[in-house]
């Protein structure tokens, strides 16, 4: 059986590649507390797609309440969210899992019946095997829960594979990266830096692993170096940080940067970075860090499921008005499509970009920073935490929407 599934599965994945520009991808990672600044687990993802009006919408529909990524206008499918319970998933597509001879929940379908009804990582285990066969998943799946659970899963539409974070065995180093191949099919659990080399996606998978073994080197792994330098991220084909970028060596950037294959890239349409919760915690307290546009043109905004409603920048009336101000930005700094998609980021105003993004951001990592400490004492009110997310969400789109108009 499982050998005609191979077969079934390698035909279909080669009938897609041929079909389909393989330019729409996601970079993740999940990481367990016993490598984070705080020992709280953390999960990250960069979402690229074809959709690039992104916003946040809360649901309350099922047995938990969520907040959740999800294309502007849509509610069936989710990309990435957080329930009350504490449970927080992402995704990252991998064709070579497509069976489309099932049927049943895609990928985002699948995550949203998971922030509805699961509480744990055990549970979204059980909705997996429940759901073997009735599904048409093809994708690797990041989730993180209340306990310190830090997980991530293969699931095609017939079976599905695990590797657990907080295990040695499964991650040596304290976390799972992952791109857009699957592992399980191929019968291994780790992959070589040749074989990832030679494949599609494989350079931003090294990459991001490259940038996890940094960050474990000069110490442990934070919601601040995920955001400001894993989301946007710029390094060459040898894994190279580009000169003048986040993670580059100080000094000007080329006047034209081609992003088709960095880990923020011209098909990045939002990143995500949830932080988990101590094992004594309010589970209400996870923290989803959000950032609507291409990572490198956007600031993240924290929103918490008990604050229980959005902020309208990130909202809006059937889009969100910071993700349109990102995206506007984003056209400024972009080479206009040729023929083939190609675009390519112009240098010239990007540090000045990043100049105003971080600093904002980074004010509201501390502002969050600094209320978690006194949340030990006295646990928020829905009111604080929205008034906190609200102010957050107000500040990310004057920043952005100020960097509009700068003439360039």
């Amino acid at each position: 059986m499982l050998h005609l599934l191979h077969f079934r599965k390698t035909i279909v994945g080669i009938l897609v590649m041929l079909m389909t520009a393989p330019s729409y991808a996601c970079t993740t990672a999940v990481i367990s507390g016993k490598v984070t600044v705080d020992g709280r687990p953390l999960l990250w993802k960069n979402r690229d797609a074809p959709y690039r009006d992104n916003q946040v919408v809360f649901l309350d529909k099922g047995k938990y309440r969520c907040m959740a990524v999800v294309n502007a206008g849509k509610r069936d499918a989710v990309w990435m969210g957080v329930n009350e319970a504490g449970l927080c998933i992402e995704n990252s597509l991998c064709r070579d899992l497509t069976d489309p001879a099932v049927k049943g929940p895609g990928n985002g379908g699948l995550m949203l019946r998971a922030l509805q009804s699961c509480a744990t990582v055990a549970d979204f285990e059980k909705l997996l095997e429940q759901t073997n066969g009735k599904r048409s998943t093809n994708a690797t799946y990041g989730v993180i829960d209340r306990d310190g659970g830090a997980m991530l899963f293969e699931a095609s539409p017939t079976e599905f594979a695990r590797w657990d974070a907080n295990d040695p065995k499964d991650a040596p180093n304290g976390y799972v990266v992952r791109s857009n191949f699957a592992l399980m099919d191929q019968g291994k659990r780790e992959i070589s830096n040749e074989d990832a080399a030679a494949i599609y996606s494989g350079n931003r998978y090294l990459r991001a692993d490259q940038l996890m073994r940094q960050a474990i080197s000069d110490g442990k792994i934070s919601v601040k170096y995920l955001l400001q330098h894993c989301a946007r991220d710029l390094a060459d084909a040898k894994g190279l940080p580009i000169c003048g970028s986040i993670n580059g060596e100080i000094g000007p950037l080329m006047e034209s940067i081609d992003t088709a294959s960095t880990i923020s890239r011209r098909t990045s349409v939002s990143a995500a970075v949830f932080q988990g919760v101590l094992p004594n915690e309010d589970p209400l307290l996870t923290t989803m860090w959000v950032m609507l546009g291409e990572p490198n043109f956007s600031v993240a905004v924290p929103c918490w499921v008990k604050a229980g409603e959005i902020a309208q920048p990130l909202i809006g009336d059937g889009k969100s008005p910071l993700c349109t101000a990102v995206r506007k930005l984003r056209q400024q700094n972009y080479t206009q499509p040729k023929d083939d998609g190609a675009e390519f980021l112009q240098g010239a105003g990007m540090q000045t970009i990043w100049k105003s993004t971080l600093d904002v951001e980074s004010k509201t990592l501390d502002s969050v920073a600094k209320a978690r400490l006194s949340w030990q004492e006295s646990p928020p009110t829905w009111q604080q935490l929205l008034e906190l997310h609200q102010l957050s969400a107000a500040q990310a789109a004057e920043c952005i929407n100020g960097l509009t108009q700068v003439k360039r």
